[in-house]
């Protein structure tokens, strides 16, 4: 099957979230298989999963360089990456996916991949505002793919809290943009964030209002909707959210995985406390004659200079510690 070659005017494309297990890749290319089959008998041309997915998460904040540079993987021919592509073969579908990259000079990424059934990874994105460990740097570039006659974008978490970024990639095409994150009820106590409790969590089946409340609210879903439909909304373009959901060392990810369309409607999204799967057709007629794409005609970049002087930039990392009184090292 040449499933990066075939256009498809509608594109089905699922998104899924589950909670990883730390520093045990079996345990979560286990749980990526199951999805990956599931998606393709739904009939999905490309199922995306969350960042960092392959390794887990928050435990990356606390290892060593060494340890680090042990588990991360190369993106081409690393036993994982091949692992996926058997698996995209198998059941004929495009598999995304983030993970702990080791480059050829050995520098460490923040890294989300693209895998299709004809061939490993096509493209692959580097985290350009890393912040989980300083061992781990932030890549440097905002491109974008082509796959099924669509163009193609990735930013990946706090990528997407800056507007700029998705803005550069609808100045480049894109159509659609994938947004692997780990977030929601993080540290920091601001406007109602703030961590849930792990026992909340681990209460679920026994009180499963008390968890639900925590996702629907300020530190889940509706923080989410505060930011998130601007983002294809102001650039006319489809966006796929895929978040972890479950204990991630001391905090607990709201999932709230969906699928929005350029007018920054959710076409599909689950509220669910655990693994879920959600799947929406995109069509390329959907962003003809949007609001967002008359904006997008009305724009006047000559008086938009400002946006681009240099200016002192600073760490991502540093920027986080400052908000949340926690320091990442």
């Amino acid at each position: 099957m040449n499933a990066d070659t075939t256009p498809r005017p509608v594109l089905q494309v699922a998104a899924v979230q589950f909670e990883m297990q730390p520093d045990d890749k079996a345990a979560n290319l286990a749980t990526m298989a199951r999805f990956i089959r599931r998606a393709a008998e739904a009939g999905a041309d490309i199922v995306a999963f969350p960042e960092m997915c392959l390794n887990g998460y928050n435990f990356l904040f606390d290892c060593t360089a060494r340890k680090l540079r042990a588990i991360a993987e190369d993106t081409q021919r690393g036993a994982s990456v091949r692992r996926v592509h058997a698996l995209a073969r198998r059941h004929g579908i495009v598999v995304m996916f983030g993970l702990l990259e080791r480059s050829m000079t050995g520098a460490l990424y923040n890294t989300y991949v693209v895998v299709t059934p004809g061939g490993g990874p096509i493209f692959q994105h580097r985290k350009i505002h890393a912040f989980e460990n300083s061992a781990i740097r932030s890549g440097d570039k905002l491109e974008v793919f082509d796959l099924f006659g669509w163009r193609m974008g990735v930013l990946i978490c706090y990528d997407n809290n800056l507007p700029e970024n998705p803005r550069v990639l609808c100045l480049k095409g894109a159509e659609v943009i994938f947004a692997p994150h780990q977030t929601g009820a993080f540290d920091m106590s601001s406007r109602g964030m703030g961590r849930i409790p792990l026992e909340v969590w681990r209460r679920k089946d026994r009180d499963p209002a008390a968890i639900q409340q925590e996702i629907d609210g300020p530190k889940g879903y509706r923080w989410i909707m505060k930011w998130l439909p601007s983002r294809p909304y102001d650039n006319n373009l489809f966006y796929v959210f895929s978040n972890g959901v479950g204990i991630d060392g001391p905090e607990v990810r709201v999932g709230c995985s969906m699928i929005l369309d350029p007018e920054g409607i959710v076409l599909a999204e689950t509220r669910r406390p655990g693994a879920d799967m959600i799947l929406a057709p995109l069509s390329k007629s959907a962003r003809v004659r949007t609001i967002a794409s008359g904006h997008l005609q009305a724009r006047r970049p000559g008086l938009y200079g400002k946006i681009v002087e240099p200016v002192e930039e600073r760490d991502t990392r540093s920027v986080r510690n400052e908000l949340t009184g926690h320091t990442i090292k």
